[in-house]
């Protein structure tokens, strides 16, 4: 069974709380919410995250989020963290990126922008987990550098893949043969509402850069009413 990344939501003002809990509940993620460092300390010491979407100011408590940064990065190592928060004076963002922070976005945020953002997130929180053997991936006349993004058909570099692009293919090529369903695909996106059709489009998009290199590429199967497989 594929695992469910586990997300940590620290943010006071509970409008933008629930709207953050609403958007990640249409992705295969577990969401856990809490209004201030206290409840979230308590919980955290029993659970790692995989990701913490951190407010600074909670409360009546100016440096809340960089305290509870603090305390979590000391018991788990590479804890990535995405502060999101109305302090943007560059003194705090300069603090709270030597702290050890992944990404430091000021508020406020489109939902949009904040999904997409979670997405490239967890996307590096995985492969920052992989082993040198498992960071580069070669199937046949297919390589895909995980550290650099690049992909390269018969040693020729692709054009630049979009995110939920790259993921696909990356699914595809660490499982050559295999029927993958439209759900899982959209899984390994973290995109779990994705469309079949949409998923179509991405594939023909991912189709496409390969026959920019290759006229006669046909390594990308469709399964009638299943999903696709990449052909070895």
């Amino acid at each position: 069974m594929q695992h469910q990344p586990c997300i940590a939501i620290v943010e006071d003002d509970d409008d933008q709380r629930n709207n953050y809990v609403r958007a990640l509940a249409r992705m295969p993620v577990q969401v856990l919410a809490f209004a201030d460092q206290h409840s979230a300390l308590k919980a955290l010491l029993q659970q790692r995250p995989d990701l913490v979407i951190l407010d600074i100011i909670l409360g009546h408590e100016y440096d809340a989020g960089f305290n509870l940064y603090s305390q979590l990065s000391r018991l788990y190592e590479d804890l990535p963290v995405l502060f999101l928060t109305e302090r943007v004076d560059e003194i705090d963002q300069v603090s709270g990126l030597r702290m050890g922070a992944w990404d430091y976005q000021p508020k406020p945020i489109s939902i949009d922008y904040f999904t997409a953002k979670v997405e490239s997130l967890l996307r590096l929180a995985r492969n920052s987990n992989l082993n040198p053997e498992q960071r580069l991936i070669t199937c046949g006349n297919l390589k895909i550098d995980l550290d650099r993004r690049h992909i390269f058909w018969r040693n020729e570099p692709l054009k630049e893949f979009t995110m939920t692009e790259f993921a696909m293919l990356e699914f595809l090529a660490r499982r050559p043969d295999q029927v993958l369903t439209y759900q899982q695909l959209a899984q390994a996106t973290f995109g779990g509402c994705v469309e079949n059709n949409t998923i179509s489009t991405h594939i023909s998009n991912i189709k496409r850069k390969f026959k920019a290199v290759s006229v006669n590429f046909n390594n990308i199967v469709s399964e009638y009413g299943q999903g696709y497989r990449w052909r070895s």
